[in-house]
């Protein structure tokens, strides 16, 4: 009996068990309710494993899922981007959902303000990422070390951001709500916890001096900052005379 890919039609040999062309599994039978529930259960868990698998060193270990990636260990961790969009969806409902709890009356700042973290906010990153890349590129040049390598690196560190900014948003506004405290400081924690782990990542990752390394670490924060700032300006015009 001649074996055809459900998926792209293709013809398959009789030792083939997933399709050469669309990477599908063939099975022959009819599947059932109980091999669809298992199925969805290997890749849950599967996905869960890899995620804290992946998220453990992100936090501890900064620079190793780039190394990891460079030297082609991967199978055993998420992708890079699939961890970042699963890590920036859960930072946005985290966000979102403190937006739909505070019930105030919505002034022309404010109205501002939502229509720039509900719709711009999440654009903006994802314009941020291959932008720090380029900055590493030109920092951190090297024969043999191409632009993938610092949007990996990138991708790893726009992550962490996210999972530090969750935790501030959980902090502030629902575990410590009253806190006047940790409300003005959290912005100065913040922005040290994501220059040491910045620092030593590219320590990590691109094995220079330390002392090259900070000054290295200040040209990219003046750069990536004033990239953001103009990206700010822009978006607020933009919102303003739209």
């Amino acid at each position: 009996m001649e074996r055809i890919c459900k998926n792209c039609c293709r013809k398959l040999e009789a030792e083939f068990k997933f399709c050469p062309t669309c990477g599908q599994e063939h099975k022959d039978k009819v599947v059932h309710f109980k091999q669809f529930i298992l199925d969805f259960l290997g890749d849950y868990f599967t996905f869960d494993s890899l995620i804290i698998r992946s998220v453990r060193p992100l936090l501890f270990h900064p620079g190793f899922l780039t190394n990891e990636f460079i030297v082609g260990r991967r199978v055993r961790y998420i992708p890079p981007l699939r961890m970042f969009i699963f890590i920036s969806i859960i930072f946005f409902l985290v966000l979102g959902s403190v937006d739909q709890t505070v019930a105030v009356e919505k002034t022309e700042e404010a109205e501002f303000l939502d229509s720039f973290f509900s719709v711009w906010f999440p654009r903006l990153f994802f314009l941020l990422l291959p932008l720090f890349a380029l900055f590493l590129y030109i920092l951190f040049r090297k024969p043999g070390r191409f632009y993938l390598t610092h949007f990996i690196f990138s991708v790893h560190f726009h992550a962490f951001i996210f999972i530090v900014l969750t935790v501030m948003v959980v902090l502030i506004d629902y575990i410590f709500p009253s806190s006047v405290f940790l409300s003005q400081w959290s912005l100065i924690i913040t922005i040290l916890l994501l220059q040491l782990y910045l620092m030593i990542a590219l320590r990590n990752v691109y094995e220079q001096k330390w002392l090259t390394t900070f000054f290295k670490l200040i040209i990219i924060n003046i750069m990536y900052i004033t990239s953001v700032m103009i990206i700010f300006s822009g978006i607020g015009a933009l919102i303003f005379y739209l």
